[in-house]
């Protein structure tokens, strides 16, 4: 079985099609998700419904958090101006299932035991988890039977990395990629042979970048084009 993985979606539909056809072209149906629906870009509830309607596996992101509470006084200003303006506009019934979200999972899928946080296991709403962090004093700091997969996000980095006998991955950003690269940013996960890999797939950003402009600041729209 494979496992399609994105993470950090920040409303940006048009980038999620794209991955979700990638997808699509290989029968991949199972799909989990690291976090962070919403924020940054002007589809939020397409975007929303749309994982609903996939039925995937999701954890509460930071900025879902914030948008289900109250926006942190430490968010920049462009991420709370977007995550303020995609609050006034999320339907209730999506506004509802980013409130039921649980902060991590730890589930069994084709006999693999998987842990899915978005920011760490200790802190999983906000703390960032980087490529270099992860060894195996990470794993036995957090875990104290590891899991044969962790998927984290919110750095908006990929990376595939094995330590000892669990496979660790962050699938980047679906939405607004910072690595560089500005094409959406996501994963694939071969549950017989445990290799993973991270995809990359292009998007019409043009649309994106228009429509943002007209309901939010136009930095956000430029950095589509940046990968940053």
């Amino acid at each position: 079985m494979e496992i399609g993985v994105v993470s950090d979606l920040h409303s940006n539909m048009v980038a999620l099609d794209a991955v979700l056809r990638d997808l699509e072209t290989e029968n991949i149906e199972n799909i989990l998700c690291a976090g962070d629906l919403v924020g940054y870009y002007p589809f939020p509830n397409e975007t929303v419904s749309r994982v609903r309607d996939l039925n995937a596996l999701c954890v509460l992101g930071n900025h879902d958090f914030a948008l289900v509470t109250e926006t942190p006084r430490d968010f920049n200003r462009l991420a709370k101006r977007a995550l303020d303006w995609n609050r006034r506009n999320l339907s209730e019934e999506n506004l509802v299932y980013l409130e039921e979200l649980p902060e991590t999972r730890r589930l069994t899928l084709d006999g693999l035991d998987i842990f899915l946080a978005h920011g760490s296991p200790a802190r999983p709403i906000n703390e960032y988890i980087w490529e270099e962090d992860i060894d195996e004093h990470f794993l036995d700091v957090f875990f104290e039977s590891p899991p044969d997969v962790v998927i984290l996000g919110h750095t908006h980095r990929p990376y595939v990395k094995v330590v000892g006998d669990t496979l660790c991955m962050n699938p980047g950003s679906v939405g607004q990629p910072r690595d560089g690269d500005p094409r959406a940013s996501f994963g694939v996960i071969d549950t017989e042979s445990l290799e993973a890999e991270i995809r990359r797939v292009e998007y019409e950003i043009d649309w994106v970048a228009e429509e943002t402009e007209e309901y939010l600041p136009r930095r956000l729209a430029e950095r589509l084009y940046e990968g940053r």
